[in-house]
């Protein structure tokens, strides 16, 4: 592979970047949700939820098809259009005059989104081989949240207090930035790579079970890590009177060990460590944090050990994008499998808020059930956690 042979590591990064400001489409609006809130009052809680994760609606009924897109068109071309949507999407919601209006261009901007995320997964998978691929989806794997630490140091740094169109304002600026950058330092698949269809291979895709079953693995993780996420400043708020702006300070601490675990998952791997023993090691330790967190959250520290482990844990789950060279049919359906987990994991991102907050308000019994229910999930994953490492080093090898 000469092309992925010349892929330096400043490209990667550049394209790491680009999938932080696109999955930050939603995480952008954490800090926002108060004010929000305040402005709209919405009739239900669970509108507040939305109005963080409905992006992950137009992402999770479009990312199959943007995935075969990608196929067909290149990954560099539909990377800017969705640049293009995302920069859309925030002028939106910055002149919204109503929440029904502002979910709408939330919507918008989650097309967007997933243009840029399912193409520079499919660019990373590209550009790369072997144990620099492994390290690349690694790194890959710590997008989501990437985007949580730079929302919550917003708001710990006086974000909440600040106008709360203000943070999509940044966002947007950020994102035309990177697609300037994008389009001068990054090269769109060669000619002779293209297809003139993909049909085929999107059946490939469909047909395999194993896409599905990771993908549900990471859905789970992720309705998991962003219901927390929404809804810890009124669950601590609540058990030991915690501020916002405490809860924002070090739920950036708990994302940054959200992104270790995530990246140690691609490390340990390239180390001979087996899926199955990392992934059952994290799904006991978030089982472990979560219940404190809802039980027994006595103290602030106690408090952010909890959710510094809950969150390191979750990202060791998520950091299994590493193995999505081994759910992949073949390397010509990378964009299609990518954009089909992604597709699946975004239910989760979509689903997480609304049903975290509506089981914060009905009491910590229902928050038990949130808990419980999204770990047990998680375990889909168990088949290919268990499959043989030769054979998933092999597969690695072979594309």
């Amino acid at each position: 592979m000469p092309e992925a042979e010349r892929a330096p590591w400043a490209r990667i990064v550049l394209i790491y970047l680009i999938g932080v400001f696109g999955m930050m489409v939603v995480s952008a609006a954490l800090p926002a949700l108060g004010g929000i809130a305040r402005e709209y009052r919405p009739p239900s809680p669970a509108t507040i939820g939305w109005a963080m994760s409905i992006p992950a609606l137009a992402a999770a009924l479009a990312s199959l098809l943007v995935g075969a897109l990608v196929d067909r068109l290149g990954d560099r071309f539909i990377m800017l259009i969705g640049g293009f949507l995302v920069l859309l999407g925030d002028c939106g919601v910055i002149s919204a005059a109503s929440v029904n209006i502002l979910l709408a261009w939330r919507v918008a901007a989650g097309l967007g989104y997933v243009c840029m995320v399912v193409a520079a997964v499919t660019m990373i998978s590209r550009l790369t081989s072997g144990r620099t691929r492994t390290a690349a989806l690694a790194l890959w794997s710590t997008v989501i949240p990437a985007t949580f630490v730079l929302a919550s140091l917003y708001g710990a740094t006086g974000g909440h207090a600040a106008e709360w169109r203000t943070i999509f304002v940044i966002h947007a600026i950020g994102v035309a930035l990177l697609m300037l950058l994008a389009a001068f330092c990054l090269q769109g698949q060669e000619p002779g790579m293209k297809k003139p269809s993909r049909l085929s291979g999107i059946g490939q895709v469909l047909r395999s079970p194993w896409p599905y079953a990771l993908g549900a693995s990471f859905a789970a993780a992720a309705f998991l890590q962003t219901g927390f996420v929404a809804t810890l400043p009124r669950l601590l708020a609540a058990g030991i009177g915690a501020s916002e702006t405490q809860v924002h300070s070090f739920n950036a601490l708990a994302m940054l060990c959200n992104m270790v675990g995530a990246f140690s998952f691609g490390l340990l791997f390239n180390r001979g460590f087996k899926p199955w023993q990392m992934g059952l090691g994290a799904v006991l330790l978030c089982a472990a944090a979560g219940l404190g967190l809802v039980l027994s959250p006595v103290s602030l520290t106690l408090a952010i050990l909890m959710n510094c482990g809950l969150m390191f844990g979750l990202g060791i789950l998520v950091g299994m994008w590493a193995l999505l060279p081994v759910v992949t049919p073949t390397p010509a359906t990378t964009g299609a499998t990518s954009g089909l987990i992604t597709q699946i994991t975004l239910l989760g991102v979509l689903f997480g808020p609304p049903a975290a907050f509506n089981a914060l308000h009905a009491g910590p019994e229902m928050m038990l059930i949130f808990l419980g229910t999204a770990l047990l999930a998680c375990m889909i994953g168990w088949p290919i956690w268990r499959r043989n490492l030769v054979d998933l080093q092999m597969a690695k090898v072979a594309h």
